[in-house]
């Protein structure tokens, strides 16, 4: 083999060498970098796309802004913090005020801690369901479908209202006038603004009032119990 063969070998390996390197040491991290750039890239476009939508919930909410705050002074009206009575005092005054008939007195108890009352179950949902244990094989389905039903019919309590943050306050209301005047002030104090529950009403002739009787309206109003307020 001569010199011109062998330098032309050379040559080429030399030159393989060169091209190798120049590929690890100078094209490859720029390739690294550029991958680098376009991950970096799409971790932002993802960032932004989050903040756009946010963005956009959040003018949703600003637009609906009026209407929130008015429903949530509402709420907070229907069910106070504290007990709040004063101020539920004079909106019976001005209810029976509204019917004409005479508030002529109020008693109320000490709060007690919320217990929630579910309704019962009916009583064919109920039979459905303790008949399952002792249903035959071929009747499986029917069995798990009255089961279903049954468990549908016996609504769950809200797991946000317990007995440490919500307070049920026992009372008697007690007014005077016509029996119609009586009605018409039960349906308006339960459409009030301030949620009362009336589970009673007790009506007996006025003394020397042959139209009139005397009625005890008996209910519960709720309020909200501080985080740091137990009762008893």
């Amino acid at each position: 083999m001569d010199k011109n063969k062998l330098w032309l070998i050379g040559s080429m390996l030399v030159t393989s060498v060169i091209v190798v390197l120049g590929v690890l040491l100078g094209v490859q991290p720029q390739l690294d970098s550029m991958n680098a750039a376009d991950a970096s890239r799409a971790a932002v476009q993802s960032t932004n796309a989050g903040h756009v939508a946010l963005l956009a919930r959040l003018k949703h909410d600003f637009e609906d802004l009026d209407a929130l705050t008015a429903t949530a002074e509402a709420l907070a009206e229907s069910v106070p913090s504290g007990s709040a009575m004063p101020a539920f005092v004079d909106q019976l005054d001005a209810q029976a005020q509204a019917v004409g008939l005479t508030l002529t007195g109020m008693t109320v108890t000490e709060a007690q801690a919320y217990v929630p009352v579910l309704p019962e179950v009916p009583a064919a949902a109920a039979a459905a369901a303790t008949s399952t244990g002792s249903a035959a094989p071929d009747s499986e389905g029917a069995s798990a479908a009255a089961s279903s039903a049954a468990e549908a019919a016996t609504p769950a309590p809200v797991a946000l209202i317990t007995e440490s943050n919500f307070a049920a306050f026992p009372l008697q209301i007690t007014v005077t006038g016509t029996y119609a005047q009586v009605l018409e002030f039960v349906a308006s104090v339960q459409s009030g603004s301030r949620l009362f529950l009336v589970h009673g009403i007790d009506t007996a002739q006025a003394s020397g009032e042959e139209t009139l009787v005397d009625a005890t309206i008996s209910g519960l109003v709720y309020s909200l119990v501080a985080a740091t307020t137990s009762v008893g």
